[in-house]
């Protein structure tokens, strides 16, 4: 299955690219993203883990926050997007 992963602020900066193509198997589940995130750079997932574990990122399913739904046991689904993006604020 395919699924579109984003990066948005500086973490599309880092990574050269800010829209990835993924293809996973079916059913695979966040973690298996972030694995695949690993395969494909290492530093980049080591600082993604670091920001989600501190809350400095977040991870959106299709608008829909990873953390709420059942974290890295999220199932993907094709066609789907995932987003990493920093909280906003503003007013």
């Amino acid at each position: 299955m395919q699924v579109t992963v984003k990066f948005f602020a500086g973490w599309g900066a880092s990574t050269q690219r800010a829209t990835w193509d993924v293809t996973l198997p079916d059913g695979a589940t966040f973690a298996a993203l972030k694995a695949e995130v690993a395969r494909r750079d290492p530093e980049l997932h080591r600082r993604l883990e670091e920001a989600l574990a501190a809350g400095y990122v977040h991870a959106l399913l299709d608008g829909r926050n990873v953390r709420l739904l059942n974290g890295d046991r999220t199932v993907l689904a094709g066609g789907v997007t995932v987003a990493f993006l920093p909280p906003v604020s503003g007013g």
